[in-house]
């Protein structure tokens, strides 16, 4: 039979015992570094922090994105035309082929009329496609 090693025994995965890690001591003190945050990552973190807004007199916490586009309607609404075009066009950018149809079939001939006489307003005319 073979002897028992001592504890000061040195070989293959027993050190010597001077450079052992103390106990309670990490082997990687600083650890691993993290990696480079791109700025998409930034833009996301950012704009999904929770904000606390106010909605018909309730407080309430929403995403931020969620915030900004409550607070571009209500510049919309308020007859901001910079803020009218971009609600429109993010409504079109981000609406199916089915929603676009539907849309459409539910406007009334008077809707129609306001909305060619407003994008006749609007700079370049009714073929204005730059937002």
């Amino acid at each position: 039979m073979a002897e028992p090693e001592p504890h000061d025994a040195v070989g293959y995965g027993r050190p010597p015992r001077h450079t052992r890690f103390k106990p309670g001591q990490s082997g990687n003190p600083r650890g691993r570094l993290r990696r480079k945050q791109s700025m998409a990552d930034l833009i996301e973190a950012v704009l999904s922090e929770k904000v606390t807004v106010s909605i018909n007199g309730r407080r309430k916490r929403v995403r931020a994105d969620t915030a900004m586009l409550f607070r571009l309607r209500e510049q919309a609404l308020k007859g901001d035309i910079k803020a009218i075009n971009v609600v429109l066009t993010l409504r079109q950018n981000h609406m199916s082929d089915n929603d676009h149809q539907q849309v459409e079939t539910d406007w009334s001939e008077e809707d129609r009329a306001i909305l060619a006489n407003f994008s006749d307003r609007l700079p370049g005319g009714p073929d204005n496609d730059a937002a």
